[in-house]
């Protein structure tokens, strides 16, 4: 295949080496440096010797002329005959050179001295001579001589050298530049031009001439070139047009080339691909970027190919399936660009889903069927093996179906069928699984639910009472208001050894126990749990009544610090069920967190507690006792908490300073901003709080100090083996120093033996509460207790 990329560098390399403006200016400049140096170097050296030639003639005519003036004037200076020598010098003086002659006897003494100083229009040069006569000194001459005229005389043949040099340089400047500029620039400007319609493209202009020159061979090989590229670009559009596939080549992140096979399967007219960008052939940008990194992996760091099946997007923005494709050019120049192949498998993935559906799929409901059913359900056993939490199979069968289908038809039968697999789909979560077996049987899979095996049974509860509501509901078919029911059998699994059937004919047995309980109904395998359910159902339906009725009583157990004085009790609420009797906090108080019935009886608690705040006022024996009230996470993260709490505190007429809340410290994980808002207001108020089973959570000892707290309690699981287990001796005084580096008060619960209550105090714990000074009483008793003990003439002593 012919590669573009390729042919597109090496034309756009020989379009740089044969730029006509780049190239011809370099020429110039090289081929004028080549010509003006040498001829600068020969007038500078040419001046240089015809300055030396200069100094040399003015020493020479020099010395002639004061020699010839020494042999003119040794007679005349020797006679005296000052006329004589005036007439010799006269006719020296008419050489213009000449500035000064002075003529001296023996001693220096000047005798004659003639003088042209208009003539000093250069340099002097002087120069003696002794005037012998006889072998003896008749006197001295002295010649100044001026070499203005001398030096005129050499600048003028200077410059006409240099003129003669400077055209013979402009000539052979212009006569090379012609000769070049039409057998080299003018045919490698036209190379250019040949090679920027190649490097586009265009393969039907040819050079246009021919030379036999080394730039005639190069343009015989670039047409040569021109029509192989013709060819072969010829052939590879052949080639990409009847493949059965297509083909798309990206580089600089826009198409460059799509064959007629990719626009058809793109839905583009042909040649409206170019320059397109990649993304618009995605659904989404994300999917676009995440192939794209996927693919840029794979071509690079990996070296390789980079193929996916993927839904695309056609110009008339419809999707459709395609296995895609590529690798780069270059692996190691992403620039280089990459080339892509495109398979329609729209059929292919259509037939894939219909063999699947065929398979997997009920073709009534498109709900699972049963070989996927069991094929989940074996996953769910496994997944429940690993993150030890139960999961749940409930068994579904429509009561009277078959009644229904005989008297309406199978066609109505099928209706029902249908819009009961629309609303058991409803009924549970997205990963669950909903199928049907087969008739009007259906089997959900509820995966993951808890780890504790009743909350696992209440959960899957919830659900089944979704689904026999959602059921019950009447059905629009043919027009007309149909109605059928559920019988519903569930059993529960976690770490199950037995067989995938028999978990299937356990919950199918479950099924036949609520058909045989009158249908429309939902049964458990387990007796036990089923009992146990019932029981759970009738106590919270006796706990809504309690709440009605006001079937529940405070108790109050005393605080009392080490001095043996009470400073306070905790309220505690006690069940007084009609025909149970005292029912333990244990078993409602969770039940009431669970089923949100704590909010109307925390309601309950807090209104008696304040009530009896505002009774004690009255009583001036106990008006100083605070009473600790519990309040339950779902509670306290009501909206309109503090409103709740001013309120009843309103009505009451409560000392708030006598009311203090107690928080659980696992109540400080979620929203702790808010916490501490609504403590902040409380606070401000007078109410105070208390963070009881400190210890047992995970405080962040940045928010605790931050909490308008009064006192930490120290959970009785510590206090209990305290004199006994070293670790829980420890975390006791940890949260001991710990309240008292925070200034607040530390109160232990939980405390049963002397033993334990002089260790506390040993750890400078002071406040105790628990069996030891007294069980939780009732109002009647509690007053009793204190009228009995807790005066001071008979108060416990520390």
């Amino acid at each position: 295949m012919l590669d573009l990329q390729a042919i597109r560098t090496r034309w756009n390399a020989i379009r740089a080496a044969f730029q006509f403006k780049s190239l011809s200016i370099g020429i110039v400049i090289a081929m004028c440096a080549g010509l003006l140096l040498p001829a600068v170097i020969g007038i500078i050296s040419l001046n240089h010797l015809r300055q030396e030639k200069t100094n040399n003639d003015i020493e020479l005519y020099l010395n002639d002329k004061i020699a010839l003036l020494s042999n003119s004037l040794a007679l005349p200076v020797w006679n005296y005959d000052i006329n004589l020598a005036n007439k010799i010098a006269q006719a020296s003086l008419q050489d213009r050179q000449v500035v000064r002659i002075t003529i001296s006897d023996t001693k220096h003494d000047p005798i004659l001295n003639l003088e042209y100083p208009e003539r000093n229009i250069g340099t002097l040069h002087t120069a003696w001579h002794e005037l012998i006569l006889n072998g003896e000194i008749a006197g001295f001459v002295k010649v100044d001589l001026d070499d203005g005229l001398m030096i005129q005389q050499s600048r003028r043949d200077q410059s006409i050298y240099t003129y003669i040099l400077l055209g013979q340089f402009t000539l052979a400047l212009i006569l090379i530049m012609l000769a070049l500029h039409y057998r080299v620039l003018k045919p490698l400007a036209a190379l250019t031009r040949f090679s920027n319609q190649l490097a586009d493209g265009d393969f039907n202009h040819k050079v246009g001439w021919q030379r036999t020159d080394e730039i005639g061979h190069l343009a015989a090989q670039l047409d040569q070139m021109r029509r192989d590229l013709q060819a072969a670009f010829s052939e590879q559009q052949a080639i990409l047009n009847n493949v059965p596939a297509g083909v798309i080549f990206i580089r600089d992140g826009v198409i460059q080339l799509a064959n007629l096979h990719a626009e058809a399967i793109f839905g583009y007219e042909q040649g409206s691909m170019h320059g397109l960008q990649p993304k618009e052939l995605y659904l989404s940008n994300d999917q676009f970027m995440a192939i794209r990194e996927r693919a840029k992996l794979s071509m690079t760091v990996l070296l390789g190919r980079y193929a996916e099946e993927l839904r695309l997007k056609r110009f008339d923005g419809s999707a459709f399936w395609a296995r895609m494709s590529g690798c780069g050019l270059d692996p190691h120049n992403p620039q280089a660009g990459s080339i892509w192949v495109f398979e329609d498998i729209s059929e292919r993935k259509a037939a894939e889903s219909e063999i699947n559906n065929l398979a997997f799929y009920d073709p009534l409901t498109q709900l699972p069927n049963r070989r996927l059913l069991l094929d989940r359900l074996k996953h769910a056993l496994i997944s429940s093996n690993r993150s030890l939490k139960c999961g749940a199979l409930l068994f579904i069968d429509l009561d009277d179906f078959k009644t229904l289908n005989d008297t309406f038809g199978h066609d109505s039968g099928d209706c029902l069928l249908q819009q009961v697999a629309q609303r058991l789909t409803t009924c549970v979560r997205q990963d669950d699984t909903v199928a049907r077996l087969g008739g009007d049987e259906f089997v959900i899979l509820l995966e993951d639910l808890s780890s504790d095996m009743q909350e696992a049974a209440a959960l899957a509860k919830n659900v089944s009472e979704k689904i026999l509501a959602a059921l019950n509901q009447s059905y629009q078919i043919d027009k007309h208001e149909r109605y059928s029911t559920p019988s519903i059998g569930v059993t529960l699994f976690i770490d199950h050894n037995e067989s995938i059937e028999e978990l299937l004919k356990r919950a199918d047995m479950a099924m036949y126990e609520a058909k045989a309980a009158g249908r429309n109904t939902v049964r458990f395998f387990d007796q036990k749990m089923q009992d146990m359910l019932m029981n759970r159902a009738a106590m919270e339906d006796g706990l809504r009544q309690a709440i009605i009725k006001a079937e529940f009583q405070l108790y109050y157990q005393p605080q009392i610090i080490s001095t043996g004085i009470l400073t306070g009790v905790e309220a505690l609420v006690r069940w007084i069920h009609p025909q149970r009797g005292l029912v333990s906090p244990a078993e409602f108080i969770p039940l009431a967190e669970e089923s949100g019935l704590i909010l109307p009886l925390g309601h309950w608690v807090l209104k008696t507690a304040c009530e009896q705040i505002a009774s004690w006022a009255n009583n001036k024996d106990m008006a100083n006792l605070s009473i600790a009230v519990n309040v339950s996470a779902r509670q306290f993260h009501q909206a309109d908490f503090v409103d709740e709490v001013l309120n009843i505190i309103e009505q009451t007429g409560a000392n708030p300073s006598r009311l203090k809340l107690e928080l659980t410290e696992s109540m400080l994980i979620d929203d702790i901003e808010d916490i501490i808002t609504k403590m902040t207001l409380l606070k401000a108020l007078g109410v105070g709080f208390s963070l009881d089973d400190f210890g047992t959570g995970y405080s962040s000892l940045y928010y605790l100090k931050r909490l308008p707290l009064d006192q930490l309690k120290i959970d009785q699981s510590f206090v209990r083996n305290i004199l006994s287990d070293a670790n829980d001796a420890a975390i006791a005084k940890m949260v001991v120093a710990l309240g008292l580096s925070l200034n607040l008060n530390v109160i232990a619960e939980g405390v049963e033996l002397e033993a334990q209550r002089d260790y506390l105090a040993r750890l400078g714990c002071h406040a105790y509460q628990g069996y030891l000074f007294s069980k939780p009483l009732p109002l009647h008793d509690l007053e009793a207790f204190y009228n009995e003990k807790m005066r001071p003439e008979n108060k416990l002593v520390s």
